[in-house]
């Protein structure tokens, strides 16, 4: 017998459907986990609207149309479109009266949600339409499958799907942000230099003057493009080549630390304790063999 909570609105068809699932500990403190998702094919208008909820919302429009109205900004979508929210922000969105979509969605939360949000919303507008509009709804239509169940295994499933579907998204804007940026190519042969000359000293003011940028603007770029500032990313390659010489060479602190790059033992101490979360000689000592 169906209960009231499964009945649907007037609004929608009854092949709509919803799952809501509440993570287990183990889900909440380490994966992805969704809090509900659906299909959903409207009749008529509809409205749905909701601010300061701890969630991130993916709708995908399979036909219809409507509007996303976010953060004081409206989106049109349609058939093709998608969505990818930050709920915590006032936002409504709402079928037309004349074309009434079908929508499939997922609202998740949990482990590095933020973090993607964050550098999704560097490289696009909250509503796109995706070249990977097939694999995108084929990942949410397995989402929903697997949370038929409710079990670790279901958690564990969904917070695959989800990576998975986080990943996609992410790799496209950034993708399509490259190729509309005529900055690529230059920050490319910044990179390339970079990884040929970072054992040689550097300086932020050598690298503008090489490549006619502004400090400022070479930097944000570079960050843009490739997760860190200039000097972190040489920082970063540094440790790795310092882990290296740790555990193959019988090398002092100090002549790794020169090798390296560092030029001084107690900054590249510093430095790789800052990285590693251990002293350089307590790195060694663990990883030597």
């Amino acid at each position: 017998m169906q209960s009231s909570f499964d009945r649907l609105p007037d609004a929608y068809y009854e092949s709509s459907r919803r799952i809501i699932q509440t993570p287990s500990d183990f889900a909440r403190k380490a994966l992805y986990y969704i809090q509900e998702t659906g299909y959903l094919k409207l009749k008529k208008s509809h409205r749905a609207s909701r601010k300061n909820l701890s969630s991130y919302l993916l709708v995908l429009v399979l036909s219809g149309s409507g509007t996303l109205v976010i953060d004081n900004r409206e989106y049109f979508l349609k058939a093709g479109s998608c969505f990818f929210i930050d709920c915590m922000y006032s936002y409504y969105h709402q079928t037309s009266a004349t074309d009434p979509w079908e929508l499939r969605w997922v609202h998740f939360y949990g482990s590095a949600s933020k973090e993607y949000y964050e550098a999704f919303s560097m490289y696009s507008e909250p509503a796109f339409f995706p070249d990977c509009f097939t694999e995108v709804k084929n990942r949410l239509e397995e989402l929903f499958l697997v949370n038929e169940a409710s079990d670790l295994w279901a958690e564990i499933e969904s917070s695959r799907l989800i990576v998975e579907l986080l990943s996609l998204l992410l790799l496209e804007v950034t993708k399509k942000k490259e190729g509309e940026n005529q900055g690529q190519q230059k920050q490319r042969e910044i990179k390339a230099y970079l990884d040929e000359h970072y054992l040689e000293k550097f300086s932020l003011e050598e690298l503008s003057a090489r490549f006619f940028l502004s400090k400022y603007h070479l930097s944000r770029q570079f960050k843009q493009y490739y997760g860190s500032s200039p000097n972190r990313y040489v920082i970063g390659k540094r440790i790795t080549y310092a882990k290296k010489l740790l555990r193959f060479s019988e090398y002092s602190l100090e002549e790794v630390a020169r090798e390296s790059g560092f030029y001084d033992a107690s900054y590249f101490n510093k430095q790789f304790i800052k990285a590693e979360g251990i002293s350089a000689s307590e790195y060694r000592r663990k990883w030597m063999n």
